[in-house]
């Protein structure tokens, strides 16, 4: 049982700024730019016509990371040169198209409002490929924090009518609960009330996923909580490539792999998502898998590399 406190919260703060710029790693493939934004950039994986989109920015902040040793972290920040002023990360989406299915993985936040202004972008970057909301046959969840369940809905109405909606069994559970929704302060509330918004207008197509179910031909789900108590990486099976799409695993690329024990403000459970993380960067580093993050570099993908314990991560400028 995952006990949602403030003390879980306490670094993270729900009303701050959004701050206005995003470096991104060089890419094979120029991007292509929305309302000046570098926000779309597609590829092939397999028989999969893979797409990342840019939802946003999410300002995040050096006080919004905790660890014990809060002196190592400044060190390691300043190691990558990264400002502990500006820690901004995208909010990254992916398109998954194979010749049967058009498939979302999350939805970005949409006009939900959490984390300031400038996001939204998912419809217009699915517009630039030529695509209606209308053609999207399945919208998987990776969790239902705001950022990745905002943009499924619009003035309470769904905004993939056409869509069913996959979400782990756990995950799903407890957001419904009316015992987390007790157990949490009064503060997180606002959780709880915009995922219920959020998926409430699914309820006639949604899919409750086992741990390691499969959510489509390729596509399998597989449990890695401590983030929140349900949220899941997926894992495509290309034909001759595969990735990991990691979600929210790590909030900071430099840092998380580092210091993979570093805590982060939103995870419901630190040491829970702590140990994932570990068990993740591990997998990855040894298998060599490619891996796509919702909060890494645009276009989120990369690999893990370990040397000596110590993991580092690479951004991959192709795929």
């Amino acid at each position: 049982m995952t006990n949602l406190t403030r003390r879980s919260f306490m670094h993270a703060g729900l009303g701050f700024s959004t701050a206005s710029t995003l470096t991104t790693a060089g890419n094979a493939q120029t991007p292509r730019s929305i309302n000046g934004r570098p926000s779309l950039y597609q590829t092939r994986l397999g028989r999969f016509r893979l797409t990342a989109l840019m939802d946003g920015l999410a300002p995040l902040k050096r006080q919004h990371f905790f660890g014990e040793d809060e002196r190592l972290i400044d060190k390691t920040l300043n190691k990558f040169g990264v400002p502990a002023s500006d820690m901004s990360v995208p909010l990254n989406v992916y398109l998954l198209q194979s010749s049967e299915e058009a498939i979302l993985i999350d939805a970005g936040m949409g006009a939900f409002d959490l984390l300031g202004t400038g996001f939204g972008h998912i419809i217009s970057g699915l517009d630039v490929l030529g695509l209606r909301p209308s053609d999207i046959s399945k919208v998987v969840v990776t969790h239902a924090h705001p950022d990745h369940v905002g943009g499924l809905v619009s003035n309470g109405r769904a905004v993939f009518e056409n869509a069913e909606l996959a979400i782990a069994e756990e995950e799903y559970a407890f957001w419904i609960d009316a015992a987390s929704r007790a157990r949490a302060p009064e503060g997180l509330q606002p959780l709880f009330n915009m995922a219920e918004t959020a998926l409430a207008p699914y309820q006639d197509r949604l899919i409750l996923v086992a741990n390691k179910g499969e959510v489509a031909p390729g596509l399998t789900l597989e449990l890695s909580a401590g983030h929140t108590p349900g949220h899941s990486l997926l894992h495509l099976d290309g034909g001759d490539q595969e990735l990991l799409f990691i979600a929210d695993t790590v909030h900071n690329a430099e840092l998380h792999a580092a210091l993979p024990r570093a805590g982060f403000g939103f995870d419901s459970d630190p040491a829970e998502a702590a140990e994932s993380r570990l068990r993740i960067l591990d997998r990855a580093a040894v298998d060599q898998i490619l891996i796509a993050g919702a909060h890494i570099h645009f276009p989120g993908f990369g690999r893990f590399v370990s040397s000596s314990n110590v993991y580092r991560y690479l951004p991959t400028s192709w795929i």
